[in-house]
């Protein structure tokens, strides 16, 4: 039986106050603030900010032979009262323009510097006018980043493919390369030779064969897109198709396009992508893009990118392809407005892998996925000069930790409230198919949770590091047990509600205190046995290292393990561990895990099984060394836990 209690500090020695080292350290935030980050910096130059980009017509022959692009992009758009000298697009000095038309008459430009400016035609309209102009261009692209624009090849057959996250949209279309301004819809219209298949975002509007060994593909996208989601490759694909029914019996068309002699090895994970978007419907709300497709294009790249409903794919493990698949939400329904807030499409992408685990293989197998991604090292998950793709694409920062800020308020907010406030960040009538940033996001979860989340957004994604928690506690004459949390970092406090676990024998009680200063005491109220054990956030909801203070675990009852040897395993395999269990504990434990003395978990082993006699069972462990350890075992629904001795 499980108890809950919610409890509040009764002592605090100085919320913000003494702390046990002369580092400096800030009190409860980082020293500096979001604050300091609400002005969010933009990729675009003065001009390109007074210009509203509402579609582009995207059309070009690819001659693989000479490795060059021949085409237009007609972009239309407005301006408002703050009016701009030149229309400027980024478009790569390593390109040609050929020529540029306003309204389909020829106009005067300018190409340096990585952008085709164009003069402002003479007589402006006070209150803002539209505009249309076509760029004609050629030339061969120029990758960079992780390879916008490639002339590649798979088994010896020529092959194309793009990828323009951050900003390499740039280097092969002109266009207003910067995640916030969205176009409304994109037309994109390739012709290449009749042996390739072009791939791109949204729907197949037509295939023309032109008679001459050419064809044109004509794909259109009628959803809001930011211009790294544009994509094009290119292969003689083997096509093929399963079929995805929404939350209101409509139908989606999944599309498939794989390397021939790959067909048989993505076949089965690819059929997983049918069930991981009911999942993710049903926490995030619908798949957002319902009028057109999703689908797969394999790629040249290892890993893989969030086109807009078209990933393209260089694996096809089922991580990979629910990583991508929650990027349809986190990326591209919602797109962070600037590369300095790439954790909300990251994270959140990361966050969806782990749904992913949690609803196909189970909670522990959850928790455990965390635990292979936590990272404690410095640095902000804001990203202060995202000028790079390295810089940006922190796997630690960008991803894992980012990450683990999306379990964290899982944590804080709770399953129902936190399930809620993403499907209101997703579908929210002011951000949706728009830009975001991190204050949006916060914005929504505390409207939805009614709770000040300026602590947690300022600690975790403005601030470094983790918070260091030593626990100790005393059992008084009065039978009332007072818990004690230091935090022993030297870099900033947290602000964080902690769950603490007492067990009992026969009973578990769990308790959630507020902690957010350096020295808190929390009076939990009467304990009545004098067994008892205490867990400082056993469900592993918090980022963190926790030192237990006591002089070890207290158990309920008798010693539980015995630690009857531990061995190497001849075939090399890790090591043999082999526990003796007294026959008052009942049956062999379902499950064995092992934590370090910071009540970190180490490793959990499942394959349980009788040496000699019914009560000595061996696990094969693997990543320990030598040293003091807390067991766990799971036993006929109960938990007992006990410090050991490890000796290879």
């Amino acid at each position: 039986m499980v108890h809950k209690y919610f409890v509040f500090f009764f002592i605090t020695c100085f919320l913000f106050g003494q702390v046990k080292t002369d580092k400096p350290i800030s009190s409860c935030g980082h020293a500096l603030s979001a604050t300091r980050w609400l002005g969010t910096q933009s990729s675009m130059n003065e001009n390109q900010d007074k210009i509203d980009v509402t579609y582009y017509r995207i059309e070009f022959e690819i001659d693989i032979d000479r490795k060059e692009i021949n085409g237009s992009v007609l972009a239309n758009g407005w301006i408002g009262m703050d009016q701009p000298d030149s229309l400027e697009l980024d478009f790569s000095d390593a390109m040609v323009v050929d020529s540029v038309k306003f309204y389909n008459e020829s106009h005067p430009f300018i190409h340096e510097n990585n952008l085709v400016k164009i003069p402002a035609p003479e007589a402006i309209i006070p209150e803002g006018y539209e505009f249309s102009i076509e760029v004609f261009y050629h030339g061969e692209p120029s990758p960079t980043g992780f390879g916008s624009f490639n002339f590649d090849t798979y088994a010896n057959v020529d092959h194309i493919w793009t990828l323009s996250e951050p900003y390499g949209a740039r280097d092969w279309w002109p266009c207003k390369d910067d995640p916030s301004d969205k176009a409304d819809s994109v037309d994109i219209i390739v012709t290449v030779p009749e042996i390739q298949i072009v791939v791109s975002n949204g729907l197949l509007k037509e295939v023309i064969d032109l008679g001459d060994g050419r064809k044109r593909y004509h794909w259109e996208e009628r959803y809001p897109i930011s211009t790294y989601l544009v994509s094009v490759t290119t292969y003689p694909y083997t096509v093929w198709h399963d079929q995805y029914i929404g939350i209101n019996g409509d139908t989606l068309s999944l599309d498939y396009y794989v390397y021939p002699d790959h067909y048989d090895d993505v076949y089965d994970n690819y059929l997983l992508t049918d069930d991981m978007m009911e999942v993710f419907a049903q926490r995030f709300g619908e798949y957002p893009f319902m009028e057109e497709k999703y689908g797969h294009a394999e790629f040249g790249r290892g890993g893989g990118m969030e086109h807009q409903t078209i990933t393209s794919l260089g694996g096809y493990s089922e991580w990979l392809i629910a990583h991508e698949l929650g990027h349809q939400w986190w990326g591209n329904l919602v797109t962070c407005a600037s590369f300095h807030h790439i954790w909300l499409n990251e994270g959140l992408a990361r966050f969806s892998e782990s749904i992913w685990v949690e609803n196909h293989y189970g909670t522990e197998a959850y928790r455990d996925y965390w635990d292979g991604h936590a990272y404690y090292g410095p640095g902000t998950i804001y990203v202060e000069q995202p000028s790079t793709a390295a810089a940006i694409f922190n796997g630690n920062l960008s991803y894992n930790k980012a990450g683990w800020v999306i379990h964290m308020l899982r944590g804080v907010l709770g399953d129902s409230t936190f399930f809620s406030a993403l499907k209101s960040y997703a579908h929210n009538d002011s951000l949706a198919y728009g830009a975001v940033t991190t204050e949006d996001f916060q914005a929504v979860c505390e409207d939805v949770s009614g709770l000040n989340l300026d602590d947690f957004f300022d600690q975790w994604i403005y601030g470094e590091r983790y918070p260091q928690y030593a626990i100790s506690w005393e059992k008084q004459d009065s039978d009332e047990l007072i818990v004690t949390i230091e935090q022993t970092q030297n870099w900033q406090y947290f602000s964080m509600p902690i769950q603490l676990r007492v067990i009992l024998p026969g009973d578990t009680l769990d308790y959630t205190v507020e902690n957010s200063g350096v020295y808190q005491e929390y009076n939990l109220g009467l304990v009545g046995s004098s067994s008892f054990n205490i867990l400082l956030d056993p469900d592993d909801w918090i980022l963190k290292e926790v030192e237990y203070l006591n002089n070890g675990y207290e158990v309920p009852g008798p010693t539980i393990i015995t630690l009857y040897s531990a061995y190497p395993n001849p075939f090399n395999e890790g090591t043999i561990i082999s526990f003796f269990i007294p026959e008052t504990v009942g049956q062999a434990p379902s499950k064995v895990q092992i934590f370090d003395l910071n009540g970190r978990l180490v490793e959990t082993l499942w394959s349980g099984q009788s040496l000699i006699g019914k009560n000595r069972y061996h696990w094969l462990a693997h990543g320990q060394t030598s040293g003091l350890y807390f067991v766990k075992l799971d036993v006929d629904g109960k938990q007992f836990t006990q410090k050991v001795q490890y000796i290879k």
